[in-house]
């Protein structure tokens, strides 16, 4: 069967792109050709099966704005049990488009370099395919460990072509893969990696839901619409409001380990000469430290603090700030309160030839007492301590893990739904909580961990100003701002002579934070961080906003970067730039302006106020010019 009558609804909805599919390929068992027909709709989910095996897959098709979500279960209906199932894909289509035409956008994952230009987050555009194009989680099976699970196509070279975006609503290994049907055809599929799992009789699986939009406009149309549906259609909102980036603190690079009731109340209060919104105490405040005390949730390191946190939550709190704490509730190592108790709650622990001494194991979430607990343990610490932040860490890969207990990697289904039931349950108890989702940096940024996070620590890099604004800049080619929290890391031995505007300013394109030693600052250099602060907090509602890349990806140090933020009105923007290793000046044309309005524009924070016509700084350009390696913030209002 060649043509699926859901993707003949989807056509009736304007998206000429859209060719043929067929449903039954994208289950392969064995190597058995399938056979799938029709056997029944409501005019909203088709349900297709296979006479040989029993095997029913039923499609459900919804759509929001210009985006179709695509769904699938899989259901065994025969009487035996269906084995050796090594490709489940939810997504497959072709379109009647030459692949020779096609343009194709992805960029690397949230990996933590200490080189420029970084591997995190660099855009690739390829054009044309030979064979396929193929992105995918690598065998960490941490989600966004090499790649973001994003692609933006177009099925032209044209500069206003249409064309369309695609991810996964899925944490763990996953593909997606354009291929060469032949001359004249390009098909695209999306999967979850699996290997040889079996599906007993009368036993439903749900794959991942896809997500796929189109868009009118060429590339930068593809990026502005993908942001917006990320935004407005799957990132969570806090309070029934759109979240903004807040400018936040956390304690850990800089301070790690050797934190305690005096050194935080310190730190909350410069947090608060800065403007900090939230304070946040990271790792290591539990018995053993960090690593090592990962799973003594049970109690607070009491030679640190000796009556508890709650000392510390209503000193920020009485600072003007919200109190917010690190939980890694994923990972656990031998010996602690956790693993002692529930040894059964846990996959196979590593061999110490992988891991070392700390021998760390992995929680088993598709355990439902596993979840209740973590429900329980998570939440008590909320409503004890009043928390309003969490960054939720998962420092650990869990292929090894997975395949360890079942070599066929199903239990990924069972684990995912764990995890995304926990962190459902525990947003709706508690509405004031913020998540941040954290997986060493940014190695688990996807669709159903977005839905379930108000932002992202998006790379441990934070030391270095270059890279943190270059993987803000690559990343917004993706996600909208409030995804990605950079942070001012300051060290137990640092000088104010360590920082300037550029350091802020490179981590500003995102969500803004500060880190460790922030009371070594004098308060000449706490002021002017404030104020950077200060207008970050003015500026924030456009980081969610378009977005455009102004200049080439940096390929060198001496390159320059420039990007802009621009309301969807067009009466409002912000443009970043940073020169190279030498004074320079250059005009950057900007982009999303109306061309018959005047503009206000600004170098912040106290430059002079020109005023010049949209259709200018659109033609002609913005004039810039920075010195050796600085960086310079142009508001622009009409």
């Amino acid at each position: 069967m060649k043509t699926g009558t859901h993707i003949e609804a989807l056509t009736q909805l304007g998206f000429p792109l859209v060719g043929w599919i067929e449903p039954g390929n994208g289950f392969k068992i064995g190597e058995a050709k399938r056979e799938f027909s029709l056997v029944g709709t409501d005019g909203r989910s088709w349900r297709y099966s296979e006479e040989a095996t029993g095997l029913q897959v039923t499609v459900g098709l919804r759509t929001v704005d210009q985006t179709v979500i695509l769904s699938t279960d899989l259901e065994n209906k025969g009487s035996a049990s269906i084995s050796g199932i090594e490709v489940l894909e939810p997504l497959r289509i072709v379109f009647n488009s030459p692949p020779s035409r096609w343009r194709h956008l992805y960029a690397n994952g949230g990996t933590s370099e200490w080189i420029y230009p970084p591997t995190a987050y660099t855009t690739h555009e390829q054009t044309g395919i030979e064979h396929a194009l193929k992105i995918e989680s690598d065998e960490s099976g941490r989600s966004s460990n090499l790649h973001l699970p994003f692609l933006i196509s177009l099925p032209s070279r044209a500069a206003d072509a249409d064309g369309l975006f695609c991810g996964m609503e899925w944490s763990g290994a996953w593909n997606m893969i354009f291929w060469k049907e032949d001359e004249s055809r390009i098909g695209l599929c999306a999967g979850v990696k699996v290997n040889g799992l079996t599906l007993d009789s009368g036993e439903k699986l749900r794959l991942p839901n896809v997500h796929l939009g189109f868009f009118r406009g060429g590339p930068d149309a593809g990026t502005n619409a993908l942001r917006k549906y990320l935004y407005e259609r799957v990132c969570p909102a806090y309070r029934d409001k759109p979240m903004l980036p807040r400018v936040s603190y956390d304690h850990w690079f800089g301070i790690g380990n050797n934190l305690n009731l005096e050194v935080m109340k310190r730190q909350a209060d410069r947090a608060a000469e800065l403007g900090v919104e939230v304070f946040v105490v990271d790792a290591a405040w539990f018995p053993g430290d960090f690593p090592f005390g990962v799973g003594n949730w049970n109690d607070v390191d009491r030679t640190k603090f000796p009556e508890g946190l709650e000392p510390l939550a209503e000193y920020v709190r009485s600072r003007g700030m919200d109190f917010g704490l690190w939980f890694e509730v994923e990972r656990a190592v031998r010996g602690t309160h956790l693993v002692e108790e529930h040894p059964e709650w846990f996959l196979a622990a590593p061999t110490p030839e992988r891991n070392g001494t700390q021998d760390y194991h992995h929680l088993n979430l598709a355990l439902r007492e596993a979840q209740d607990y973590l429900i329980e343990m998570v939440g008590g610490w909320i409503k004890k301590l009043d928390l309003r932040w969490s960054r939720w860490d998962y420092n650990i890969d869990p292929m090894w893990h997975w395949g360890q207990r079942d070599p066929t990697l199903k239990i990924q289904f069972g684990y995912f739904e764990g995890l995304y039931r926990v962190l459902d349950t525990l947003m709706k108890e508690h509405p004031n909580w913020m998540v941040e989702g954290c997986a060493s940096g940014g190695r688990r940024i996807d669709i159903g961990t977005m839905k379930r996070a108000h932002t992202y620590w998006f790379s441990d890099q934070t030391e270095i100003p270059e890279l943190c604004r270059y993987m803000q800049a690559r990343a917004n080619r993706f996600l909208p701002g409030h995804l990605l929290n950079s942070s001012v890391a300051v060290g137990e031995k640092a000088r104010d002579e360590d920082f300037s505007d550029t350091s802020i300013l490179s981590r500003m394109l995102g969500k803004l934070g500060f880190d460790g030693s922030i009371s070594r600052w004098s308060p000449e250099l706490t002021a002017r961080m404030a104020l950077w602060s200060g207008i970050f907090k003015e500026i924030r509602p456009l980081l969610v906003q378009d977005f455009y890349q102004l200049l080439p990806q940096p390929q060198t140090a001496e390159d320059w970067d420039a990007v802009q933020f621009v309301s969807y009105s067009g009466d409002e923007s912000v443009v970043f730039a940073f020169a190279g290793n030498r004074d320079d000046a250059m005009s950057l044309r900007l982009r999303g302006l109306q061309a018959d309005r005047h503009y206000f524009v600004t170098r912040m924070p106290d430059g002079k106020c020109a005023t010049i016509p949209g259709e200018t700084l659109m033609n002609t350009g913005l004039p810039v010019a920075l010195e050796q390696a600085e960086g310079g913030l142009w508001r622009i209002r009409s």
